[in-house]
This record gives structure tokens, sequence and C-alpha cells, in this order.
């Protein structure tokens, strides 16, 4: 049942387009973190081939692994630049940057269904 609805491999790529960009555009200076977040949901939206309710769902759990992986490295960073000290500031900050990358997942999830569903013959 589980298996149906969730499309591992779409997830996984999502998530680490995700990941990526962030890292490329965190060290070149750039702050590309909720465009990324939707581009990865509208790529997994549009992969999983479902209608939008399966692509929300898929752009979830996607977002899900990403944040996870955005926000340990931004804790990290923040750590090794000194901020320790500031730790619960960051982590309250973090919290509502986890709710908005969630959010822009699921909207690309289901925008990248609806282009999909559109462009079908």
């Amino acid at each position: 049942m589980l298996n149906d609805i969730i499309k591992w491999r779409p997830v996984l790529i999502g998530a680490l387009v995700v990941a990526a960009s962030y890292m490329v555009a965190n060290f070149s200076g750039e702050s590309l973190l909720f465009s990324s977040f939707l581009l990865g949901g509208i790529i997994v939206g549009y992969m999983v081939n479902m209608n939008w309710k399966k692509g929300a769902i898929n752009g979830l759990i996607a977002g899900i692994i990403a944040a996870l992986i955005v926000n340990v490295i931004s804790i990290i960073l923040l750590v090794s630049q000194g901020y320790a000290a500031y730790l619960s500031v960051i982590l309250s900050s973090l919290v509502v940057y986890l709710v908005m990358e969630l959010v822009l997942s699921i909207v690309g999830g289901v925008f990248g269904s609806l282009i999909r569903s559109e462009s079908s013959p």
C-alpha cells in the first residue's frame, strides 16, 4: 500500500537536487533555499506521474528528507562559525524555515503533478 503511493526514486532525486542546489548556492553567497525546495517539489511531482494528491505526498516526503539535510548542514555551518551561543535563537528560526520548506515542497509536488497531467496526451 505504502509503496503504491510513495515512489522512492523520484523522492530521493528531488531531495538530492534540493541539497545540491543549497550547497552550491550557499557556498557561492546566494540564498536559493526556498526556490530550491519549490523546484525539488516540482521535479518530484512531475516524476511520480500520478494525481495531485500523491504528488503532494511525495513532495512532502522529499521535503522532509531535504529539510533534514539542509537544516543539519546549516546548524553545522553556524556552530563552526562560532554562533553556538545563539543556538536557541537559530533553532527557533530554523523551525519557521522547516515549515516554509515543507509547504513549498508540497506546493511544488502539486504543481509538478499538474504540469505532468497537462503535458501528457
